[in-house]
């Protein structure tokens, strides 16, 4: 739900965004937009450009974040695999490397990969965690400061 448009009448009729999240609020408000019996599009030849250039260590804590942020809200996101469309990501990315004969860019994007899947498995696990270990895997440290 990156980079979406919302009829501000329905927007502000469902509440808005969340206000006690650490990630994700433009997805569980879509979501809980479709439960409501509201309608998402995807305009699939929309042009956006949405870039980020992380690091593989701010790429783990965004993802421990986003994964924190399934686990906490279950009505949203419960019985959703977000690792099958990432897992299908990765083989596309690998398929276009090498047809594009960049190879030797896929063991980097593997270990990034690893970095972004590693971090969504300790958050979807967050509650097992310690409060000092949460706090070095989230990149919203404010965030468990108030909870």
């Amino acid at each position: 739900n990156v980079c979406a448009a919302y009829r501000k009448d329905l927007f502000l009729l469902q509440g808005g965004f969340p206000e006690k999240t650490i990630f994700n609020e433009d997805m569980i408000f879509a979501g809980r937009a479709v439960q409501a019996g509201y309608a998402v599009a995807y305009a699939a030849g929309a042009r956006v450009i949405h870039s980020h250039n992380l690091s593989n260590k701010v790429q783990f804590q965004r993802n421990f974040d986003l994964a924190v942020s399934q686990a906490e809200h279950p009505e949203v996101f419960q019985g959703i695999r977000s690792e099958r469309e990432g897992f299908a990501l990765v083989i596309n990315t690998m398929k276009y490397l090498a047809r594009c004969g960049r190879i030797y860019l896929i063991p980097g994007m593997l270990f990034t990969t690893a970095c972004k899947y590693t971090g969504y498995l300790l958050g979807k696990r967050y509650k097992k965690l310690s409060a000092k270990m949460v706090l070095a895997c989230s990149m919203n440290k404010s965030y468990w400061r108030n909870k």
